[in-house]
């Protein structure tokens, strides 16, 4: 019952979202897109983020990602993320508040109790203002974000890779996947 419950709530979350649409680009190519969402029920606020991007990096690279996020009166409940490329899970990741069923692939599950207000996941919607760290979803870690410019951040990775988020308004308008073999850039269109 608990299960039906929660994916009548999730499909609600999904009819009344807010959308948000990216193209990602490999240099000047438009190889994907990222479709983000966000909706409001009862003191709940559900995060979903979607991609699809299809780039060749030695051989052809297809990779897809999800993540969802949920928010009860304003901080993080629980999280989930995917990635898979080529049709293998390369990351995942889980985190329930106060649950010790907390993981990221493939290490063992840890107690990850704790009391966030800032994700990611949050960044698409809102920009950082004055935030000093964000709880990363596919990391379940807090990771430092400076600011590196005007309405620009710079958020740091635990293996020091950098995603840089540039607002226009307060509206996110660019993230920039800074990587060893590749850089991409999510824009937004919508």
């Amino acid at each position: 019952m608990l299960i039906l419950l929660h994916t009548l709530s999730l499909c609600t979350a999904i009819l009344n979202a807010q959308t948000l649409q990216f193209n990602v680009f490999k240099g000047d190519d438009v190889v994907g897109s990222v479709r983000a969402m966000r909706s409001e029920i009862a003191g709940r606020t559900i995060y979903i983020m979607t991609s699809h991007s299809e780039f060749d990096i030695i051989w052809k690279q297809v990779v897809r990602s999800s993540a969802i996020a949920e928010y009860i009166n304003g901080s993080l409940n629980s999280c989930s993320t995917s990635m898979r490329v080529n049709d293998a899970v390369r990351d995942s990741s889980s985190m329930v508040q106060g649950a010790d069923r907390c993981y990221v692939h493939p290490i063992v599950p840890f107690d990850c109790d704790r009391n966030t207000e800032w994700t990611t996941a949050r960044m698409y919607y809102e920009e950082p203002l004055s935030q000093p760290s964000i709880f990363v979803e596919s990391v379940l870690r807090e990771c430092p974000l400076t600011r590196s410019g005007p309405n620009t951040y710079l958020l740091t990775l635990p293996n020091k890779h950098t995603n840089r988020y540039t607002y226009l308004d307060g509206i996110l308008q660019e993230i920039h996947i800074d990587r060893s073999f590749f850089d991409l850039v999510f824009r937004r269109v919508s």
